[in-house]
């Protein structure tokens, strides 16, 4: 084997420092020159390092430095030779120091190796410390072998899914492309390699291009639907790249529906596309009227999550690999009607004062009438029957019923009343509060309740009131279109 004078860290000097040091007196070994042959049983490496202030530990610490890297480049790998130590540390707390920087920073191990010679020259020009190490031969190879295949190991993780990425991309299977250049980057991430940000910056970017490869679009919806109904068909989307349907692709779903407490939440719910590239999904019947929307994009969220614990310099990439995903989306727009609007219905809502007698106005039947009929419905205001107050709402239908019977089916009713009144600086403040029904004439069956409050100020004490009611009225008018079935 050629021989070489090796140039390496801090590292393995002290462990010599116990040794016996020579002078420039003296002359020098062979070995200061050259190391001896490697052989069968041993690989020898030289270290030289010197110190101009004539600090001995110093130069040592220098001369196994280099050894130390010496032994790494035959290794193969790089060991980090950033060691703190003192420059007379004994030997053996020298020694753990190194092997405990070798374990972190680059998985070599160092116990087949033995420091065996150590030549000291000094004069006035300082100091010089020859070091000789040795390396079980068999041991050093032995090593090499596992750290290369230990690279392998790690390169093979973000090479191999890369490989089977570009493979898929000339099949034009784009979306499991996609999938196995997401698994590259994120082995990437957590990879010690060299250039592995880069690695993963080029991962991303393909998956992001397999990603804009795949369509989404609308195939089939029904027209809507009316309030309480079931949709008569599905809502159906088709995933394809190329013109090439896609199978299996999971495609999330969300839809609007009603908690108990009466307001709209979202809902999400997962399909898989079929062998025609198909995902279709029929939405629970809608709750209330008016116009909605159902979307469905890709979802891919899985397969990213993992992505996000990545180093911040390399989340701008994870950002714009989720832009491109949640673009893959479409959406359909629907109308909810309400048969109500074909149903003849009356309404009989009476205001009262604070003390609760009847007022010489329908103010809070003219709003909801007022909203009804912008909305289409078959609706008319009846007297009001001052019994109302005085018999059950069972008694009062049954009344409604034998009287109006055979021109209404449906019937609204209730009191409004004042509950408060204030006059504060020329203006007056009155707060009206109501309860209203809504039942099928026939069956008695209650469609709609609700308790609702409303608020008015003005100058003029019996405009204001008119005002509240009116308003009230509104509101439930307003309530009235969005909820009966």
């Amino acid at each position: 084997m050629v021989k070489r004078k090796r140039f390496l860290p801090v590292i393995l000097a002290a462990a010599v420092i116990c040794s016996a040091c020579t002078t420039s007196a003296e002359l020098a070994p062979a070995w200061t020159n050259a190391p001896p042959d490697d052989n069968a049983e041993y690989t020898y490496f030289l270290g030289i390092g010197s110190a101009s202030s004539g600090d001995e530990g110093a130069a040592s610490a220098e001369a196994a430095s280099l050894i130390v890297a010496d032994i790494t480049k035959f290794l193969g790998v790089r060991i980090t030779s950033d060691t703190t130590a003192e420059a007379k540390d004994a030997y053996g707390k020298f020694e753990s120091s190194l092997i405990s920087v070798v374990q972190e920073k680059s998985s070599a191990r160092l116990s087949g190796l033995r420091m065996s010679k150590r030549h000291v020259e000094s004069d006035e020009s300082g100091v010089t410390v020859y070091l000789l190490a040795e390396y079980g031969t068999a041991e050093l190879k032995a090593e090499k072998i596992r750290l290369a295949e230990l690279f392998k190991e790690k390169q093979e993780a973000i090479s191999g899914p890369e490989k089977e990425g570009d493979k898929l991309v000339l099949e034009l299977k784009y979306y499991r492309s996609a999938v196995q250049y997401i698994e590259a980057a994120l082995a990437a991430s957590n990879s010690d390699l060299e250039n592995a940000d880069l690695k993963f910056e080029r991962n991303i970017i393909k998956a992001r291009e397999s990603i804009d490869h795949l369509k989404i679009e609308n195939v089939s919806a029904p027209p809507g639907t009316y309030v309480g109904e079931d949709f008569d068909q599905d809502f159906r989307v088709r995933l394809s790249s190329d013109g090439i349907n896609i199978e299996g692709l999971p495609v999330t779903v969300s839809y609007k529906e009603l908690r108990e407490n009466g307001r709209k939440t979202i809902r999400t719910h997962t399909v898989l596309t079929d062998s025609e590239g198909i995902a279709a999904f029929r939405p629970p019947a809608p709750e209330w009227v008016g116009n909605e929307k159902i979307t469905f994009f890709l979802d891919m969220r899985a397969v990213i999550e993992p992505l996000e614990e990545v180093s911040f310099k390399l989340l701008q990439y994870v950002d714009g690999l989720e832009q491109a995903v949640n673009a893959k989306r479409t959406s359909f727009n629907f109308e909810v009607l309400s048969k109500a609007v074909e149903i003849p219905t009356c309404v009989m809502v009476m205001d009262v004062d604070r003390s609760g007698n009847p007022l010489n106005k329908t103010d809070t039947a003219s709003g909801i009438l007022s909203e009804l009929s912008d909305a289409g419905f078959d609706v008319f205001i009846l007297p009001v029957d001052y019994r109302m107050t005085a018999v059950s709402d069972t008694e009062l239908i049954e009344l409604v019923r034998e009287q109006y019977g055979n021109i209404y089916q449906r019937f609204i009713f209730g009191t409004a009343e004042i509950s408060s009144f204030e006059e504060s600086s020329g203006s007056v403040i009155v707060k009206v509060t109501g309860k209203i029904k809504a039942v099928e004439l026939e069956s008695g069956r209650i469609l709609f309740s609700a308790s609702e409050q409303k608020r008015a100020r003005g100058g003029n004490n019996s405009a204001t009131i008119s005002a509240a009611f009116s308003s009230l009225g509104r509101m439930y008018g307003d309530k009235l279109v969005s909820d009966l079935p």
